[in-house]
């Protein structure tokens, strides 16, 4: 177990763990806003200069999929590490990613009202989806009444899989947003996309994105409760 803090430039090029490490969960908390494109999204994807007036980063992840926004208290944000010779291991990319939403779907139950559900296919993306990446649906992922609250990447080599998730906080008491140009920042308020498609991304974002009422600390707390449960009954 690990816990970095620290901007989201700093955390996202942070050290790989020892070859010889087993498992590994990394929990990192951010303290500055990061917009963090897809391994296929260009840089040219984010609007620079509209990040830069709202003070964002913007990065690139080696791990595929769409656009997340990371804000202090905004998310939990966890990556998995775990090694070929592992029993959680998995040549098949949809079932390497089953056990970590099973998880995920059990820290998240007691927060949540809405039935929970972990996407155990392919990746299904249109261009919302392609685009940003709570608008769509990868392995692993899970939902709360058919709204995403976790997103999952992967990483693979021959030795290791890091699998890259992150829970979505909804809580009224955290201070997840912050603003630009008297509106709270989002995703799509940070790429390169017209007016109207801004208009018209928001609406799909509010059709298929949801969030765990949830402070980063007590999800985290909870995370760390199923984290050690998983390892007991895996060893």
């Amino acid at each position: 177990m690990e816990r970095l803090r620290g901007p989201v430039s700093e955390l996202l090029d942070s050290a790989e763990p020892p070859a010889a490490a087993t498992r590994v969960a990394r929990i990192h908390t951010v303290t500055g806003a990061g917009l963090v494109l897809g391994s296929t999204q260009s840089l040219e994807t984010a609007a620079q200069i509209r990040a830069t007036a709202a003070g964002t980063e913007i990065l690139r992840r080696r791990s595929g999929g769409g656009a997340v926004l990371l804000l202090p208290g905004g998310q939990v944000w966890v990556d998995f590490f775990v090694p070929a010779s592992d029993p959680l291991w998995s040549e098949d990319v949809a079932h390497a990613a089953q056990w970590v939403g099973e998880l995920w779907s059990a820290v998240v139950e007691p927060f949540v009202a809405e039935p929970i559900s972990v996407h155990s296919g392919r990746l299904v993306a249109d261009r919302w989806g392609r685009l940003v990446c709570f608008a769509g649906s990868g392995p692993g992922e899970v939902f709360a009444g058919g709204r995403k609250i976790v997103g999952v990447s992967q990483r693979r080599t021959r030795s290791r899989v890091r699998i890259q998730t992150t829970a979505r906080l909804g809580h009224p008491d955290t201070a997840s947003s912050i603003r630009a140009d008297d509106r709270s920042l989002d995703e799509l308020e940070l790429l390169d996309v017209t007016a109207a498609d801004r208009e018209t991304g928001r609406a799909v974002m509010a059709r298929r994105c949801g969030s765990v009422p949830a402070t980063e600390a007590d999800l985290t707390e909870a995370l760390l409760g199923a984290l050690e449960a998983q390892a007991r009954d895996t060893r």
